[in-house]
Formats: structure tokens, C-alpha cells, sequence
């Protein structure tokens, strides 16, 4: 899955483990952050990590921060609020693990991504007994297509593509790395099959760009 569309599964994952009666300032963060303020949520989120909460609840709170500063583009303070959400809280899911890799895949620092996502390997992602998904593959793709490990990249997007086929943004990152490998014609082949699963608002300018580039068309989401 996309990186955005990542952090808004995550969020919701969190949730799911924190109605809490939270102090004003953590209520106002989270509003913020639901309403994409993301600079706005920024201080609320810091005065609740100053009350004294429970490990899971400060967690979630980090892991909120965390997601705000991610989509501020600051992924160094993105990582460091991850990480120590992690350390207070052992993960019952795929996703504080697929998010730290994600995060730092952003600094560059992909061998720690890989130790991230490994970690994630771990976890049943779409119920009991179905053990890793397309979030921990495909994330794992695009961390070893940066590190030019491109067969790696192929074999894990096509681990991913196994559990969910009609994922569009799969089959672009397996893509990029076939055309990375000189290989035109797989490289085509799922550029067209990424253009016919077009997400129904669109994909990112980027992507619909290279898509048209290849020769096929693709919608641009709104707003890029």
C-alpha cells in the first residue's frame, strides 16, 4: 500500500486500543490530527506526553506524533517517537513495525528498515493463521529497491501481490524494479497492470506521471 494510506491504516489500528478518557491536551492532538492538522497537533500531542499516562496509552499517543511528524516530513523525530512507542508497548500487530520500517526507509537508513520489517514478518496481518500480508511486503520492496537489492525486491513484491492482487501500487513497485534490471518487457507488463488498478481516487502525481510516461493512463488523485 501507498506510504499515506499506511499511516491512516495504522492510526486506525491504534485506535482501536485507546478510547481513552484522555486529558484535553491529548483529546486536542488527536482531533488535529484526525482533521490532518498536522502541524497543529504537534504541540497538543507533546503536552499529553507530559502527563503521566499508562505505557499503551503513551504508546499511542508516540505513535500518533509519530504520524504527524511523518507527514511533515520529519523522520528523524518520526523514527524516535516510533521506536520509544515500541519500547513501551510490545506490538500485538504488523503495523508499529511496518511504520518504523517506513520511517526509516525515509532517512535512509534501510538496513535498520529491513531489521523493522523482519520484525513485522512475525505477525498474522489479515487474521489467525494467514502470517505476513501485502503491508510488511510490499514495504519490504520498496526498502530493498533503495538499497539496488532489485531480485529481492521483485520476490518480495511478488509475496505481496500473492496476498493481494488487485493492489495497483504492487505492481508499480515490482515495476521499478524490473526496469531497474533492464527487464522492459515485465517492467511493462505490470506498469499496464498498475494502470488498469487505478485506485478510484486516483494515484499520486508521481506515479500517474511515470504510468503515462510508460504509455498508460492513469488518474491523478486530487490535490497533486
Amino acid at each position: 500500500m501507498s506510504f499515506e494510506r499506511a499511516i491512516f491504516s495504522a492510526l486506525a489500528s491504534l485506535a482501536t486500543t485507546s478510547a481513552l478518557a484522555q486529558p484535553p491536551a491529548c483529546q486536542q492532538g488527536l482531533r488535529d490530527l484526525e482533521a490532518e492538522r498536522y502541524s497543529d497537533s504537534i504541540q497538543p500531542l507533546t503536552s499529553c506526553l507530559q502527563v503521566k499516562l499508562p505505557d499503551k496509552p503513551r504508546a499511542f499517543i508516540l505513535q500518533a506524533r509519530a504520524r504527524a511528524h511523518a507527514e511533515l516530513k520529519q523522520w528523524a523525530a518520526a523514527v524516535d517517537d516510533q521506536r520509544d512507542a515500541i519500547s513501551l508497548a510490545t506490538p500485538s500487530d504488523v503495523w508499529p513495525d511496518v511504520m518504523l520500517g517506513a520511517y526509516l526507509r525515509k532517512t535512509g537508513r534501510l538496513d535498520e528498515s529491513l531489521e523493522a520489517l523482519t520484525e513485522a514478518l512475525r505477525f498474522d496481518e489479515d487474521g489467525p493463521g494467514t502470517g505476513p500480508g501485502m503491508a510488511v511486503y510490499y514495504h519490504t520492496a520498496m526498502t530493498l529497491h533503495q538499497a539496488g537489492r532489485h531480485r529481492e525486491a521483485i520476490e518480495a513484491a511478488t509475496r505481496g501481490i500473492a496476498k493481494q492482487p488487485d493492489y495497483g501500487y504492487a505492481f508499480y513497485q515490482r515495476a521499478l524494479s524490473y526496469e531497474a534490471l533492464g527487464d522492459d518487457v515485465h517492467a511493462a507488463l505490470d506498469f499496464s497492470r498498475a494502470s488498469e488498478l487505478t485506485p478510484k481516487d486516483g494515484y499520486e502525481a508521481e506515479i500517474a506521471k511515470k504510468l503515462r510516461d510508460h504509455g498508460f493512463g492513469s488518474a491523478t488523485r486530487e490535490g497533486q
